[in-house]
């Protein structure tokens, strides 16, 4: 009996997955979104200040503090190794990065996989943003932040100082992040 319980939770996780990247293609956000934060007010449950003094290993295993990035254009991209939209989306944040990071963006990709399973990705992908793991802080971490189902990946842009300006669950174009991006990058100093 127990197998049988657990093989329809499987099976449920796995549709809900899949009508969430099916909803996700099938109605993709517009290229100049009017809603600046998509998920509800009431839907986040972390505050900049608990956001900035998180902490993920990165690569090397060091601790390292959401905080460090602050005064940037901040877009935290949860995902996985596992999770197929998610690689799709990283080649797009690679090319975002490499365009606006001297303007004040910081993509960080935090993982909710093992650190065995992220480092092999990344030495096989030319990566140029940080990527940080915890398997199980990194969903708590994106559930906090709007992403009530806890599937990936989830999105969610930070303005200089902690506003949270945007949050997205599914895949974002590269169009779509360029816009958000250009409209909410820090003022040149």
């Amino acid at each position: 009996m127990p197998k049988r319980l657990f093989a329809v939770a499987v099976c449920i996780f796995i549709a809900l997955a899949v009508v969430a990247l099916r909803l996700g293609r099938e109605n993709p956000a517009p290229e100049q979104p009017s809603e600046k934060l998509i998920a509800q007010p009431n839907e986040i449950a972390a505050s900049a200040g608990a956001v900035y003094t998180t902490k993920f290993p990165d690569l090397q295993g060091n601790s390292q503090t959401l905080g460090q990035w602050d005064r940037k254009l901040l877009v935290l991209n949860f995902w996985a190794t596992w999770c197929g939209p998610c690689k799709e989306e990283v080649p797009i944040l690679v090319k975002l990065q490499a365009k606006f990071g001297n303007r004040g963006l910081q993509i960080v990709g935090i993982a909710a996989d093992t650190s065995a399973n992220v480092t092999n990705f990344a030495q096989t992908t030319a990566i140029n943003y940080p990527l940080l793991m915890d398997e199980a802080g990194a969903l708590q971490l994106s559930k906090r932040l709007g992403n009530r189902l806890g599937l990936l990946p989830h999105t969610v842009m930070f303005s200089p100082g902690g506003e949270i300006i945007y949050t997205k669950l599914g895949i974002l174009s590269e169009a779509e992040f360029d816009h958000i991006i250009t409209q909410n990058l820090p003022s040149k100093r």
